[in-house]
């Protein structure tokens, strides 16, 4: 027996939607407006165009897409609204990824029949818990001899797709067959690779997830027709745990209870979860030293910080805004210059300017053993900067907001909804925000998703 699949298939069947408390239901709605700003900021993303171009179907004949009255199939649906949330990388921050691409899946299905307001919040608040419990068994961190020796290989898609199919079964009413049949297919289908995120990065990075959504969607409408899935997906023979360590055994996940996704995070800015903190750090440079006359900039910090956003040369010389915006000396030398760091910071302008490259060279990222122990608990950076007078200063930035710890308040989600929305909605983007932040009170979420449309 896979006890792992039967955990979660019983909290995914048990929880109903008006078990929910009330600071899950206020802190799952900030997720969602959240994760619409960024998808109505990429309507025009790689991954939208490429869906775009498939056939579409009428409105009500197929999956809702976020801000557009041209729908496809349910998959492609999902496939094209985690397309869109994903691109900017501005969307929310997690254990192990960003949960709110589970988002257009779950968003995608709202028009096929009238699902509540509550249903869909309460699926993302089921969706972020199994991802949490998967992510932090997919990625238990060890360090031997300084380096981290987990799953890395494998990309966050793996528990993208394993909770979407949860929030999905939850919200349409599986059965529990179906819905443990539902997971077991998204987990046996869901590993893939973390290159996607290495080296130079492509189109596909901003898309990985979205085809790992694209995935949970057809899991659960086999299921829903009867297909039947493998019975031991987590820890039976060749499952994810012998394919990792080599001998079948437990996934010991994380006992569902207190509700974790309380302790997710939405972003300030625009770019990876971690490096958040190095926009903040410069930031706190920038006001107190002459930029002019720095000489050097050392940013200590956590050895995935470096490891993901400042070891590889390509993070040192990015070419595209995928490679810019996980880039930890690329933002810090644009917050340095600029003292923010926004869409635009990933212009082909800005990629290609003179004196962001000449800043840049001035950054070096060092791994700091005090705040390497204190990881991921907790994410900072000590920069120490060193001028052309031979003088230095020195700052230490800690949990930046939006992180659980420091979170975005509404007015903070408003702000930023409003420089994402009003490009498209102009004068009504208020009034949408407002609609969208009530949506537990609708008795059927597509209304709500209508008033996007430009």
């Amino acid at each position: 027996m896979d006890q792992a699949l039967d955990q979660i298939t019983n909290f995914v069947t048990k929880t109903q939607p008006q078990d929910l408390p009330d600071n899950v239901i206020q802190h799952v709605t900030g997720i969602l407006v959240d994760s619409i700003a960024c998808s109505m900021a990429s309507r025009d993303c790689p991954g939208a165009r490429a869906a775009e171009a498939m056939p579409v179907l009428p409105r009500g004949k197929g999956g809702i897409v976020i801000g557009s009255c041209a729908v496809t199939s349910l998959d492609m649906a999902a496939f094209w609204n985690t397309s869109m949330i994903r691109y900017t990388d501005y969307n929310d921050t997690f254990t192990g990824g960003h949960p709110s691409d589970i988002l257009g899946a779950l968003i995608a299905v709202c028009g096929t029949k009238p699902i509540s307001g509550l249903t869909l919040l309460s699926g993302i608040a089921v969706a972020y818990e199994v991802f949490h419990r998967i992510s932090v068994r997919h990625r238990s961190y060890r360090k031997d001899h300084g380096a981290i020796v987990d799953y890395l290989s494998i990309d966050q898609g793996f528990a993208v797709a394993i909770a979407a199919a949860a929030g999905l079964a939850h919200m349409l009413g599986y059965d529990y067959d179906k819905t443990r049949t539902s997971i077991s297919l998204a987990a046996t289908n869901g590993l893939p690779l973390r290159a996607s995120r290495s080296g130079e990065l492509s189109h596909y990075k901003g898309v990985a997830t979205a085809v790992s959504t694209r995935q949970a969607v057809f899991a659960c409408q086999l299921a829903e027709h009867g297909l039947t899935g493998p019975s031991d997906p987590f820890e039976g023979r060749h499952g994810f745990i012998e394919v990792m360590e080599g001998k079948a055994g437990p996934m010991n996940l994380e006992p569902f209870g207190e509700w974790a996704v309380l302790r997710s995070g939405l972003k300030y800015f625009p770019a990876t979860a971690n490096s958040q903190i190095g926009i903040w750090a410069a930031i706190k440079l920038r006001e107190e030293l002459d930029i002019s006359k720095l000489h050097e900039v050392i940013l200590h910090t956590s050895r995935f910080l470096w490891h993901e956003s400042g070891s590889e040369p390509a993070k040192w010389a990015p070419t595209t805004r995928e490679t810019a915006d996980h880039s930890l000396p690329y933002i810090v030398a644009v917050a340095l210059l600029d003292g923010n760091v926004t869409l635009e910071s990933y212009s082909q302008e800005m990629l290609t300017s003179a004196r962001v490259r000449d800043m840049m060279k001035k950054i070096r990222v060092e791994v700091d053993q005090k705040i390497e122990s204190e990881w991921p608990g907790a994410i900072q950076i000590r920069a120490t900067a060193m001028m052309l007078d031979g003088t230095t200063r020195e700052v230490h930035a800690r949990d930046p907001k939006g992180t659980y710890r420091t979170p975005m308040s509404r007015e903070d989600i408003k702000v930023k909804f409003r420089q994402l929305v009003t490009p498209v909605l102009g004068m009504k983007t208020d009034n949408v925000f407002d609609q969208t932040w009530s949506i537990a009170k609708s008795d059927d979420c597509k209304n709500v998703f209508d008033l996007l449309i430009a």
